[in-house]
């Protein structure tokens, strides 16, 4: 097991408690990516900033418990990760969406996202990128400020009253020089979105490119929503907008479906 006198190994800063050995752990697991999908002891030391030693401690504990795995002279995710996030309620509607995604990114050559509303954030479930996109953001896990994301802002339109403002309340961050960080012209704008049926940002995230997204409501609640990826310098066609509404209604429907079978607690909210 692991043990918190771990902890007694390292320093933390003046003034700070040192992270607990929980902390680290996961320091060591949010190490890995997409782009990063084998790491040396040494990599992972770098990217956490915790010395060898101690990596070297988790990296056997972690194997021990098979979340790590050797991999050659690295180190890469266990597959029991894989395994507690397909436990995950909204893994569920995940793998529904997938095949629409799948179709909506064959269909427009563009990078393709599904992500759900934590907090104030979005968070990306599924990503599905352009092959000849020079610059893909939004890989999994990757989380967003909702304000600022065309994601988070067609859910964000679907919130109660009261949930809106206190995602509002707190201070809004921004990417670039284009985002919006106005909560009057936030507001204003998720009245279209609501009418409109999607949202759409420009360089509010990263310069250069924008999104545009549609929420996947059920039982009236935003639980997901679903983006195409697009060059901000470029005009949203009709038909992205159509294919972007049509592939949020299939999942909807689909993941309604689901619900009908007997899954109906993962998303246990009123009519």
């Amino acid at each position: 097991m692991m043990q918190m006198e771990e902890d007694k190994h390292d320093t933390g800063g003046a003034g700070s408690s040192p992270p607990s050995i929980l902390a680290k752990a996961f320091s060591i697991i949010d190490a890995f990516n997409e782009r990063d999908r084998v790491l040396t002891l040494t990599q992972i030391s770098r990217k956490t900033g915790l010395p060898k030693s101690t990596v070297h401690r988790l990296l056997q504990r972690l194997g021990e418990l098979a979340v790590i795995e050797e991999h050659g002279a690295g180190y890469r995710l266990g597959i029991r990760l894989l395994r507690l996030v397909s436990s995950m309620p909204v893994d569920g509607m995940r793998e529904v969406a997938l095949p629409h995604l799948a179709q909506l990114q064959a269909w427009s050559k563009e990078s393709v996202h599904f992500g759900v509303l934590r907090g104030n954030e979005v968070v990306v479930l599924q990503a599905l990128f352009a092959v000849n996109h020079a610059r893909p953001i939004g890989e999994v896990g990757t989380r967003i400020p909702a304000h600022l994301s065309a994601m988070g802002r067609a859910m964000m339109a679907h919130l109660r009253e009261e949930e809106l403002t206190e995602l509002l309340a707190g201070p809004l961050v921004g990417l670039t020089p284009k985002s919006i960080t106005d909560p009057v012209r936030i507001r204003h704008e998720l009245k279209h979105v609501r009418v409109a049926g999607v949202a759409v940002q420009k360089d509010g995230v990263v310069l250069g490119l924008g999104n545009i997204a549609a929420p996947v409501l059920i039982k009236g609640r935003p639980m997901g929503a679903v983006a195409v990826q697009f060059d901000s310098a470029k005009e949203v066609s009709e038909s992205v907008i159509n294919a972007v509404k049509l592939t949020a209604h299939r999942i909807c429907r689909d993941t309604t479906q689901m619900l009908a079978q007997g899954r109906a607690d993962l998303f246990p909210f009123d009519d």
